[in-house]
């Protein structure tokens, strides 16, 4: 088998590079505007995966949340206002702790297993150890571990009942009111157990 050789110089060789440049061109023109499709797709995903839609289920979320409604049926000219449960009223951050009538019925349970183990109620407030105090109970542990805690200004301090029930806490913390923080964590509470 003879293996044939071809030799291209001259003008014929010049002829055959430009013609592969040439050709070169052409593939290149009829790419670019294949490539350019495929980039524009790709950015119109992202813009539509991450910006359109947020867009949209902000949109869905304006349109699916509910209305104040505001009842003007008596006729001394009050005015009964019922607010959505998730809107949170602006200021309700602070609030002053008055008696046990205040308390929602969980702190309330809690309020009186503080009583069984010593504590005294009063016109103005609950004192337990020497502190005013105020109850929060909450169930279960967070799951990242940071307790967010919600108190009132004019206490001393927060009793923090955790897990088990709020008439029997399994852990019960008196965390004084230099201490507290609107979020803590589980380790920071630990020094604060009540045995």
């Amino acid at each position: 088998m003879k293996v044939k050789v071809y030799r291209v110089g001259g003008v014929m060789g010049l002829f055959l590079m430009l013609l592969i440049l040439f050709l070169l061109i052409v593939l290149a023109i009829f790419a670019l505007p294949i490539f350019l499709i495929l980039i524009g797709i790709f950015g119109l995903y992202i813009l539509v995966k991450y910006k359109v839609r947020s867009f949209f289920s902000r949109l869905w979320y304006k349109l699916r949340r509910k209305k104040i409604k505001i009842e003007d049926v008596s006729t001394n000219g009050e005015v009964k206002i019922n607010f959505a449960k998730r809107i949170e009223i602006e200021g309700s951050g602070e609030f002053i702790f008055e008696n046990l009538d205040s308390l929602d019925e969980t702190s309330r349970s809690l309020a009186f297993y503080l009583k069984n183990i010593g504590a005294e109620f009063r016109e103005d407030g609950i004192y337990f150890r020497g502190y005013k105090v105020y109850p929060i109970f909450k169930k279960t542990y967070p799951l990242n571990e940071i307790i967010t805690l919600k108190y009132p200004k004019n206490v001393d301090a927060v009793v923090l009942g955790l897990k088990g029930e709020p008439y029997d806490p399994k852990f019960l913390y008196l965390i004084p009111k230099d201490f507290l923080k609107e979020k803590m964590s589980i380790s920071e509470l630990k020094r604060f157990l009540i045995d």
